[in-house]
C-alpha cells in the first residue's frame, strides 16, 4: 500500500515507537500516580519526561505546563469548554478550523448564547489580516481560534499576527496544532497563545491514545471532566492546581511510553524539510493533469505536506475508489472534518476533496506512482466497486 493519508494519522510510525510500545506493554505497563512501587514511579517519571519534552519542543519552560488527555478532540473540548462564557461572549475562528473546535462552540452558541464569527479570507483563500483587524475593531474578540497548518490544503495560517490583535482586546487565543506539532517551530511565547493543542498520532508519530496542550501559566479553566487521578482521593472535588486539575482516569502509559520515543525521534529528523522537498516536486507535476483541481496553500512558503484536488467528472469519493482499487493508493476522499473551508473552496459539485497528505516515509516513488495513477483514470474503472464504497464517508 501507498499510504497518502498521514493527515488522519501518520503511518507508518518509526520502529523505535512500536519497539517502545510493546516494550512498556510487555515489561511495564501499570497505572502511573496509583501506588508507590518501582514499575509505577517508572511509568510516572516517564509521563514527567515527556511533558518536559513538549515543553522543551515549544520553548515554553517557565511558561506554560502540559496537560495530557486521551485525544486532542478531548484537549480542545476542555479549553473551549472551560472558559468562562456569557451570552456577551464572542469567539472567532478561521474558515479552516476542524470540527474539534467548531462543534463545541457551537454547542456553547447553542447553551450559552455565544456569537461565534469566521475570520475573513482573501481571494486566494489565505487570511485577510486587514480585514481581521477591522472586525476586531468592530466586534472585539472573547476568543479566537486558530489551526496551525489546514487539514484541507496545507496552508499554515498566520496564528502569530492574528493572535496579536487579538491580545490588544485581551482575547484568550487557542492554537490548534494537531497538524503541526513536530512538523513546525511552534514557539510559544512568540505565538502569543495561550493554549496549544496537539495530537500524537499525527504530525509527532505517535500512536492513537494520546493528545493534550500547553497551556500558560497562570491561566485557569472550569473544570469538563473529573474523576480519579490519584491525587487527593479523600477528596470528592477534583484538585485545585494544574495539571492534575484536568486530568483524571487512568493514562494510557504504553501510548505515552511511544509519544516519549516519538518525540526523541524527532530530534534527529527534519520533516519539516522532507515534506517541503516532496511537495516542490509533486505540485509541478499535479498541475500538468487536464483536468485536475489543485487546492493547496496561497504561496509555496506557507504549503505543508497536505493538498487536495479533485478531476473533472468525478465525485471525490469516486477517485479515492480507483486509486485504491487500482494502484493500492490510500488517500482520503469527501469532506474533512472541516466544513467552512469547504464552503469557500466550492467543490460541492465534487462531493468534497480527494486528500493527499505525506510524512517523513513518503517517497517521490509513491508520489510518481499516484501521479500515474491520476492520469489514468477513466470511467470504466469504477466498474466493480460497490455503492457504498462510493458512498464513502463524506
Amino acid at each position: 500500500m501507498i499510504y497518502l493519508d498521514n493527515g488522519a494519522t501518520t503511518f507508518p510510525k518509526p520502529e523505535c515507537v512500536w519497539d517502545a510500545v510493546d516494550h512498556f506493554n510487555r515489561t511495564a505497563a501499570v497505572n502511573a500516580g496509583r501506588g508507590a512501587y518501582q514499575a509505577a514511579r517508572d511509568a510516572t517519571a516517564m509521563i514527567r519526561e515527556v511533558r518536559e519534552q513538549l515543553i522543551s519542543l515549544c520553548d515554553a519552560r517557565e511558561q506554560a505546563q502540559v496537560i495530557l488527555t486521551p485525544s486532542v478532540t478531548i484537549a480542545l473540548n476542555q479549553i473551549i469548554q472551560g472558559q468562562k462564557w456569557t451570552p456577551e461572549s464572542v469567539a472567532y475562528v478561521s474558515p479552516y478550523e476542524h470540527n474539534a473546535v467548531l462543534r463545541p462552540l457551537k454547542l456553547l452558541e447553542k447553551r450559552v448564547g455565544i456569537r461565534v464569527l469566521e475570520l475573513p479570507l482573501a481571494a486566494d483563500l489565505s487570511i485577510d489580516l486587514e480585514a481581521t483587524k477591522e472586525m476586531f475593531r468592530q466586534t472585539p474578540p472573547d476568543f479566537v481560534s486558530v489551526s496551525a497548518v489546514s487539514n484541507v490544503t496545507g496552508y499554515i495560517l498566520p496564528a502569530r499576527e492574528i493572535f496579536l490583535m487579538a491580545k490588544e482586546y485581551g482575547a484568550f487565543t487557542l492554537l490548534d496544532a494537531a497538524q503541526a506539532m513536530g512538523l513546525l517551530k511552534l514557539c510559544f511565547s512568540f505565538l502569543r497563545a495561550d493554549a496549544i493543542t496537539f495530537a500524537g498520532h499525527k504530525t509527532l508519530y505517535a500512536p492513537f491514545g494520546i493528545g493534550g496542550f500547553l497551556l500558560k501559566n497562570g491561566i485557569d479553566l472550569e473544570e469538563l471532566l473529573a474523576g480519579g487521578n490519584g491525587m487527593k482521593s479523600l477528596s470528592e472535588d477534583m484538585p485545585r492546581y494544574m495539571p492534575e486539575k484536568m486530568e483524571c482516569g487512568s493514562m494510557d502509559t504504553p501510548a505515552i511510553a511511544g509519544l516519549h520515543a516519538s518525540l526523541k525521534w524527532l530530534k534527529t529528523v527534519r520533516p519539516k524539510k522532507t515534506e517541503d522537498e516532496l511537495m516542490e516536486y509533486l505540485i509541478p507535476k499535479l498541475r500538468e493533469i487536464p483536468g485536475l483541481h489543485l487546492y493547496c496553500a496561497p504561496d509555496p512558503s506557507l504549503q505543508a505536506g497536505v493538498i487536495s484536488l479533485n478531476l473533472d467528472g468525478f465525485r471525490a469519493n469516486e477517485v479515492g475508489a480507483i486509486l485504491d482499487k487500482e494502484w493500492d493508493i490510500a488517500v482520503r476522499a469527501g469532506h474533512h472534518c472541516a466544513a467552512r473551508i469547504h464552503k469557500h473552496l466550492k467543490d460541492q459539485e465534487f462531493d468534497g476533496t480527494v486528500r493527499v497528505s505525506i510524512s517523513a516515509f513518503t517517497t517521490k516513488d509513491e508520489l510518481d506512482t499516484l501521479v500515474k495513477g491520476l492520469e489514468s483514470i477513466d470511467r470504466d474503472m469504477l466498474k466493480g466497486i460497490s455503492s457504498s464504497v462510493l458512498r464513502g464517508n463524506c
